[in-house]
Formats: C-alpha cells, sequence, structure tokens
C-alpha cells in the first residue's frame, strides 16, 4: 500500500518501517469495519515487503531500534504478527508490481511483464492470440 506519509524520515529503513505501520493499521481498521457490516474476517491478511531489513526486524522480538517512531511502528507491526492478524513475506523488488505506480517505470520486456501481471487479461497470449 502506498500513502503520502506526514512525517520525513532520514533513512529508507525508517520511511519503509512507517509505511509498514500504517498499512497494518488500514488493515486492522479494514476488518473491524467487515466484521461491523456482518462479513467475517477468517485468517491473517498478508503483507508483501521488498525491504528486507524491516521485514526481519518485524519478526525478531528483540530488536532493537533507536529512533522512538521506529521503536513505536515496531510494536504495532510486531504485536499485530504475535496475534496472527497479520503475516509479513518477502517479495523480491524485481517482481513487486506495486513499484509499477510507485517507482520510474521499466521499459521493455520488463514493463511488460509488469502490466502482464497487474492487468493480466489484456496482455495475455491468449489474447493476442484472437
Amino acid at each position: 500500500m502506498s500513502k503520502k506519509q506526514l512525517s520525513v524520515e532520514s533513512l529508507t529503513f525508517g520511511s519503509e518501517f512507517t509505511a509498514m505501520k500504517q498499512c497494518c493499521e488500514y488493515l486492522r481498521g479494514l476488518s473491524y469495519k467487515l466484521r461491523m457490516i456482518g462479513i467475517p474476517c477468517e485468517g491473517p491478511s498478508y503483507v508483501s515487503g521488498d525491504n528486507q531489513s524491516v521485514l526481519n526486524n518485524s519478526s525478531i522480538p528483540d530488536s532493537s531500534l533507536k529512533k522512538k517512531s521506529q521503536s513505536i511502528a515496531y510494536h504495532f507491526v510486531r504485536e499485530g504478527t504475535a496475534r496472527d492478524e497479520w503475516r509479513l513475506a518477502y517479495v523480491n523488488t524485481h517482481d513487486n508490481e506495486a513499484d509499477l505506480l510507485t517507482k520510474t517505470p521499466p521499459s521493455g520486456e520488463k514493463r511488460k511483464g509488469f502490466v502482464c501481471n497487474v492487468l493480466h487479461h489484456i496482455f495475455s497470449p491468449h489474447a493476442a492470440a484472437a
């Protein structure tokens, strides 16, 4: 999930952790709203990220962080992970389809592969042959 952040972080690690926390807050709120209207939410949600240090720090219980904002984000994400509200998974940056909307798009076959994954029914080989 990409969203404008309200704070400025000096390192990628801090901004990725803040984004992870915002995503998890959104997931918690969304599952609450769905339950309130009678739609059961069973099982955990899956959160994918391409920053291994953030994912590793979110799953290590005794991780030490120096900034208070990162520590708060860590405890929030870690609490939800421990309660099995969400599960964190790594996605390679070359396979991350969210990068198509947040970074300078690649060209050639790599771009076509990204778009094909997002809009598979438009660029699928079966549609081209028809």
